[in-house]
């Protein structure tokens, strides 16, 4: 997971806007990533770390299962009947892509909501600096709130969005994604009678 280390990075950017008496002193963020669990705790480099481990966990969950399922059930549009795999590709890359990170990026703008968002008169957050509070009313409020959920979705797909799809449209031409290394999608493995073979 990236957060400890983002957490060391935003560490050290923010150590250089205290005032001299409040710094730390962190010459980098490497040496602020070795330095804060002695002097702030270990806990401290994984603050913030919940809805970056949702989006993370949803994303790659949603993504790579689609993608394997839709190649494993529709092998036969470019085995059977000469559609251009690079078509059918683009259709299942995309296709799952887009539907899991739009399902994922919720949970990463919950750390807009509880960091970013104006407070309520007195400085009170609505969600008591809790994440996962913020998270449990986004998911009660979804009917309601749910436009609002995607707010900054096209910054999040030019920060990660594109390095994301292009590492996973090469992962699959490396073959990482090959039907063969996942015959529990296979109907063929649950059912044998239907095999081809047989």
């Amino acid at each position: 997971m990236p957060i400890p280390f983002e957490n060391a990075r935003r560490a050290y950017y923010a150590d250089k806007t205290w005032p001299l008496e409040l710094r730390r002193g962190y010459t980098s963020a490497s040496q602020a990533l070795f330095r804060i669990p002695f002097e702030e705790g270990p806990t401290y480099l994984f603050k913030g770390g919940f809805p970056i481990a949702m989006n993370q966990w949803m994303f790659w969950t949603l993504y790579v299962h689609s993608y394997i399922w839709l190649k494993n059930k529709l092998f036969l549009l470019w085995v059977y009947n000469d559609f251009s795999y690079d078509y059918c590709k683009f259709l299942f890359h995309n296709f799952a892509f887009f539907s899991a990170s739009a399902i994922a990026y919720p949970a990463y703008h919950n750390l807009e909501m509880v960091d970013l968002l104006p407070k309520e008169r007195g400085g009170f957050c609505t969600w008591n600096n809790s994440y996962r509070q913020a998270y449990k009313w986004m998911f009660q409020n979804m009917e309601t709130h749910s436009y609002n959920f995607m707010r900054g979705y096209v910054a999040w797909m030019k920060r990660f969005g594109f390095t994301y799809y292009v590492a996973l449209w090469m992962a699959d031409s490396l073959g990482m994604m090959s039907n063969c290394n996942e015959s529990y999608n296979s109907l063929e493995t649950i059912f044998a009678n239907y095999a081809e073979s047989q």
